[in-house]
This record gives C-alpha cells, structure tokens and sequence, in this order.
C-alpha cells in the first residue's frame, strides 16, 4: 500500500497528460482501501472539479470491490445478532461507503448510556430508552425515503421503518445482555421477548410500547391452535435482511429512482440465489 505522504503528489497527477500515469496513480489510489475516502478529506478544496469527480469514483470503485468481497459473509456468522448487525453495517456501506463504519462506534455509545441509565436491564426499559428517552420514531416526513431502510440514517437521524427501528432494538438489546427477535404480524414487523413463557412484543411505531397483554395472549393462542411455538415465528436473519432490501427497491421504485432500484434487485437476487445454493430458502 501506498504511504499516505505520498498522497499530494499522487492528487497532483490526477489530470496527468499521460494516460499510463493516470492508471498508475488510479491503482495507487485503490491500494488505500477503503482509507481513501477519509484521508483524502484534507485535500479536496484543492481539487478542481474534474479531479473530485475522479476521486468520487474511485472511491465508488473501493466501495463496490469491498462490498462484493464481503456482502455475503454475514452468513457464516453463527450468532444471529452479530449476523444481522454486520448485515446492516454492509449495507449502509453499499450506500454510504467508509462512514458506515461509525455504526460500531453509535451503538457502543448507546449501550454504555443504557447501562448506566439506572434502568432495570429489561426488555421494557430498553424500548423506553430507546423510544421515549432518545427519541427514535417511524419517519417524520417521508416513509418513502428509501434511506428510513439504512441503519447509519436511522441511527444518526433517529428515524427509520419499522424493520430498521426493530433492528435496532434487537442489536441494542444483545449488546446489553436481553434477548429480543424479530416477527412479522399482520403487516407489522416488532421485536419480542420471550422469558419465563410469557410473550411480550414491542411496537417501534408506537413509543417502543408493549402490546397489550390481550392482544399478545389472542396471538399466542392462534399460535396453539396451529401448534406453533413462539420462538418459531420469529424472523431470521437472512428473512430480515430480504425483506430490508425489498422495502429499498420499493422506495426507489415509488421515487421513480429504477436505476439504483435495479442495484437492490441484484443484490436481492444474489442473496437470493446463494440462499438456495445452501438450502437455506
């Protein structure tokens, strides 16, 4: 890899008359990884725009190179909260690229305040931090945004869909010690904790409140009655992560955005694809 000293004299031949140069200096660049986008940072205002424009997609480049290598890796991670965290954290860097890495960093903090919050560790008290004391909430504008689907926007922004705000919960929720999951209910989707045979599930649209005791026990009973366990309807991860992506394609399509809807449709067909591969779908 380059030394970061000799990024000046590398940016200086950007617009280098010789094209042999230019794809040296482009390979150059492509060695920092993912790196380039920030510590190229300083340097931009110097640029003329043809030159920024390069850079963007260069970076563009790293972020699609990176991306490819390790999209699907979150598969082979055994536990599922840490699966569908690193999930997450990959798809906001398809979108955001380098700084989706702040992710880590956001729930470490939001876990460091929950603990010492002075709150009892329960599944209640985190969705009451979450949604009443921090504010989290389902889109204050636009549900179509296509970016309410993106863990770095719904954490940074403290808005986001139903999905991505129960992601959220569930996340959080294993990083403090609770067990949360996910399941869908009649168009809805929440997370719900299931301890000492009692069911309570949370809705991230309403304050992070529980459901009432009557709805959860009329839920459970259907459950009975088709001989299904609780635990048996929650989401897994690679069901979370599909249906994530399908609610970006639809943005995009109801924005009228094809073009990077068909980006989503090829990374929903890759995942797809690779499921069945495994007979995972």
């Amino acid at each position: 890899m380059p030394n970061r000293k000799d990024l000046p004299f590398l940016l200086s031949l950007l617009e280098d008359d010789s094209r042999i140069v230019r794809e040296q200096v482009k390979s150059a660049l492509i060695e920092f990884g993912n790196e380039l986008e920030q510590i190229v940072a300083p340097y931009f205002k110097q640029l003329d725009n043809e030159s920024k424009e390069k850079i963007a997609l260069i970076c563009d480049e790293i972020r699609q190179i990176e991306f490819s290598s390790t999209w699907l890796s979150w598969l082979d991670i055994k536990d599922s909260k840490s699966s569908l965290e690193y999930a997450l954290i990959r798809l906001a860097y398809f979108e955001f690229g380098s700084r989706a890495f702040l992710i880590e960093d956001i729930l470490t903090q939001l876990s460091n305040e929950f603990l010492h919050s002075g709150l009892e560790r329960t599944p209640a008290n985190l969705m009451a931090f979450l949604f009443q004391h921090k504010g989290f909430r389902s889109p204050r504008k636009d549900d179509n945004n296509y970016l309410n689907h993106n863990l770095l926007y719904v954490i940074t922004n403290k808005e986001g869909s139903q999905v991505l705000l129960s992601c959220l919960a569930i996340i959080l929720g294993a990083r403090v010690g609770l067990q949360l999951d996910g399941i869908n209910i009649q168009g809805n989707f929440m997370a719900f904790s299931y301890e000492e045979k009692k069911m309570q599930m949370f809705n991230s649209f309403n304050k992070g409140k529980p459901l009432a005791r009557a709805s959860v026990i009329y839920i459970e009973e259907a459950f009975r009655r088709n001989q299904i366990a609780p635990l048996q309807m929650k989401a897994c991860v690679h069901e979370i992560i599909l249906q994530v992506i399908k609610g970006i394609v639809e943005a995009h399509h109801v924005n009228g955005d094809s073009d990077s809807a068909k980006e989503y449709i090829d990374l929903y067909s890759i995942l797809s694809n690779t499921l069945k591969e495994r007979n995972i779908l």
